[in-house]
């Protein structure tokens, strides 16, 4: 029970570090010239950030005292999934299409896409988190 439930308060922060990703992404995209692949990949990094701090305390019960090289360990981590998923996300899209129901159901096939990458990425990035974690200093109560 205690894993589902630390498992739950890491994708309740994911999904608040999510917030932080598509209001950056949005401000990016709206107030500046710069490109959708630029602003999701500058923007991610602002949610995934957001992500470590918070769930090393709350979620994992951890301090970073280390926090260079931990820090630097989840953003490797991150860029290699983000990518990743990116190109596991362009050929979903690209398979949808071919399907045609879901434009014909009106559909947008891309959103689509995201909704189902999202929770595979999620458990993911938790599995990486949790396997982090264990190389840091247990937080004191």
């Amino acid at each position: 029970m205690q894993k589902i439930q630390q498992f739950l308060r890491f994708a309740l922060l994911s999904g608040v570090g999510w917030l932080c990703d598509f209001g950056v992404y949005s401000l990016l995209v709206l107030l500046t010239d710069i490109g959708s692949s630029s602003a999701n990949f500058i923007s991610s990094f602002v949610g995934v950030t957001f992500v470590y701090f918070t769930s090393l305390g709350y979620v994992f019960r951890r301090r970073d005292q280390n926090r260079k090289v931990f820090l630097t360990s989840y953003w490797a981590w991150q860029a290699a999934s983000i990518t990743a998923y990116s190109v596991a996300l362009g050929l979903l899209v690209a398979s949808l299409v071919n399907l045609q129901l879901l434009t014909e159901l009106g559909v947008n096939i891309a959103i689509a896409g995201k909704i189902i990458i999202t929770p595979i990425n999620l458990l993911t990035n938790y599995m990486f988190m949790k396997w982090l974690t264990r190389f840091m200093t247990v937080k004191n109560a």
